[in-house]
C-alpha cells in the first residue's frame, strides 16, 4: 500500500477548478506547509491561490511519523518549534478539527553508553532555549513505558512534546482556509514562476497564467526543479522513508518514542504507527550525483541512518530523462504527478519485532498497512524557510528532512506574517536560502 488509507477519508475539500486572473499570492504545493500559509494569510485579508499537482496532502504531508517534537532538534530550529508547540495546543480549537492531538511528551531511550552520552549532549541546547528537556534514569523510563522489558540506560524526555495525525492536520487546514476565501486547485500543477525586472509577477500553471504579487514555492522535492528555473541552485535530494500502521494493543503510553531500535506513537485507539528507528532507504539515481560534493563529508558520519539501494528507481530516473517520457512532457515543475514509493516491508518487520521485544504485552499486536513517503532533505540537515529572497517576492519553504511536520503550523504563519507584513517575528537567517550560494553551510547534526 502506497499511502495511508485514511489520508483523504475524513475531511472532504470541494473541488475547483477556476483559476483567477490575478492573486497577491500564489502558493505551489498542497501539502502541510503550503496548506497552513494558505489559512493564515487568509486570515489576514490576502487573496491566495493554492496550486497542488495532484492531491492535497497526497505526498508526504500525510505520511509523516505524526510526532510533534522539540526535543534533539538542529539549534536553528528550536525557536520554531518553541512556537508551533503553543500553535499545536489550540488547533483543533482553531480549525474545528479532531486532528488526533496528544500532548504527552517525547522520549528517546538510551540502550547503550554511546546513544544516552549522545542524548544527554542536547541537555545544553535544551537549557539554553529553556525547554523543558530532562535526562530520565532508568526507573523513570519504566515508569513512562511500564513494561519496558529490555535493558536500557535512561532517556531523553521532553515533557511539552507530543504528537497528531499526519492524514488530518493539512487538509484541516485547507477547508478553514477555503472559508476565508483562499483558491485551492488540484491537479493543477506549475509549470514556472515569471519574474520581471527581479520581481514576482506571477505563476504560469497548466491551465494558463495567473497574476501574483508573491510567489510561495513549498513544492516538497520538486522545488529544486522550480527555482533551478529561476536560476537558483538548491542541493536538495530525495529519501525514503516507510511508516506501518498496527492493530491495537493493550494501552502503553501516549508518548511519541524511540526505543530498542523502533520509533512509535501509540493512538487513542491503541493502534500505533511504527517505524524502523531513524533508518531512511536512499534508492540510487543518477539524479543522486547531483551536489554530491555537499552531502559526501557528512554521509560517513550519518551511515547507520542509510540503507543504500541500487534498484528499479535507476531505470525509473533514467527513463524519466527521455525527451518522449511522461516527466518530460509535464516539465520540471510538475516532473511526476502521483510518484509511487514503495514501503520498505522488510524495515516495518524489524520494527514489530522490536516493538514486540520491548513490551512483551504487545505479543497480538500486527501490522495492518503500511506506505512510504519521499523526504526531501539538504546538507545541512535544516530546511529552507525564506520570503527575503531574490528575486523579490519569491518565498521558499522545502527541505525539513523527514521532520517538517511538526513545523508546519509555524511555518505557515511565519511565512504569512513575513508576506503580509514583512517581519517572520522570528530570526530566520540560519533558514535562509542564499546560505547554499554563501557556502555558509554548517556541517548537520543529522540528514533527516
Amino acid at each position: 500500500m502506497n499511502s495511508p488509507e485514511a489520508a483523504f477519508a475524513a475531511l472532504s475539500i470541494p473541488r475547483d477548478d477556476r483559476l483567477p486572473d490575478e492573486v497577491d499570492v500564489a502558493i505551489i504545493g498542497g501539502g502541510l506547509m503550503g496548506c497552513a500559509c494558505a489559512y493564515y494569510l487568509g486570515k489576514a485579508g490576502a487573496k491566495v491561490l493554492l496550486l497542488e499537482k495532484s492531491l492535497l496532502a497526497g505526498q508526504q504531508s500525510s505520511r509523516a511519523w505524526g510526532f510533534v517534537r522539540q526535543q534533539s532538534r538542529d539549534e536553528a530550529e528550536v525557536p520554531l518549534m518553541q512556537a508551533s508547540i503553543g500553535i499545536w495546543r489550540e488547533l483543533e480549537r482553531e480549525l474545528q478539527a479532531d486532528l488526533g492531538w496528544r500532548n504527552d511528551g517525547c522520549l528517546f531511550v538510551a540502550g547503550n553508553e554511546a546513544e544516552r552520552a549522545g542524548y544527554e549532549s542536547w541537555l545544553s541546547v535544551a537549557r539554553s532555549f529553556s525547554v523543558d528537556t530532562v535526562m530520565l534514569s532508568p526507573r523513570e523510563v519504566e515508569r513512562k513505558l511500564p513494561g519496558y522489558a529490555v535493558p536500557q540506560l535512561g532517556g531523553l524526555f521532553t515533557a511539552s512534546d507530543g504528537q497528531a495525525e499526519p492524514t488530518q492536520v493539512a487538509r484541516a487546514f485547507a477547508m478553514r482556509a477555503r472559508e476565508l476565501g483562499v483558491r485551492i486547485v488540484e491537479h493543477c500543477g506549475a509549470r514556472g514562476i515569471d519574474v520581471a525586472a527581479g520581481q514576482v509577477v506571477g505563476v504560469e500553471t497548466e491551465r494558463g497564467y495567473v497574476k501574483a504579487k508573491a510567489v510561495v514555492c513549498a513544492a516538497g522535492i520538486t522545488t529544486f526543479r522550480l527555482l533551478r528555473l529561476l536560476g537558483i541552485s538548491l542541493p536538495q535530494q530525495l529519501v525514503r522513508g516507510t511508516v506501518a500502521r498496527t492493530t491495537p494493543g493493550p494501552a502503553l503510553s501516549g508518548i511519541s518514542t524511540i526505543a530498542n531500535g523502533v520509533g512509535f506513537r501509540q493512538r487513542v485507539d491503541g493502534s500505533f504507527n511504527i517505524a524502523d528507528d531513524a533508518h531512511v532507504d536512499v534508492d540510487m539515481t543518477l539524479g543522486h550525483l547531483r551536489a554530491l560534493h555537499w552531502y559526501a563529508p557528512s554521509l560517513w558520519a550519518h551511515r547507520k541512518s542509510f540503507r543504500f539501494n541500487l534498484n528499479g528507481a535507476c531505470l525509473t530516473d533514467l527513463r524519466q530523462r527521455m525527451p518522449w517520457s511522461e516527466a518530460s512532457k509535464l516539465g520540471p515543475g510538475i516532473h511526476q504527478r502521483e510518484p509511487f514509493t514503495p514501503p520498505n516491508g522488510k524495515g516495518l518487520r524489524t520494527a514489530l519485532r522490536a516493538l514486540k521485544d520491548a513490551f512483551p504485552y504487545q505479543a497480538n499486536t500486527q501490522i495492518v498497512e503500511q506506505w512510504a513517503g519521499g523526504i526531501d532533505v539538504l546538507p545541512d540537515g535544516i530546511p529552507v524557510i525564506d520570503a527575503q529572497t531574490s528575486p523579490r517576492g519569491l518565498a521558499v519553504a522545502t527541505g525539513f528532512c523527514g521532520h517538517g511536520f511538526a513545523m508546519g503550523p509555524i511555518v505557515g504563519k511565519t511565512l504569512a506574517d513575513w508576506i503580509h507584513t514583512g517581519d517572520p517575528g522570528l530570526d530566520m537567517r540560519q533558514l535562509r536560502l542564499s546560505r547554499f550560494a554563501e557556502g555558509d553551510v554548517k556541517p548537520p547534526s543529522s540528514l533527516f
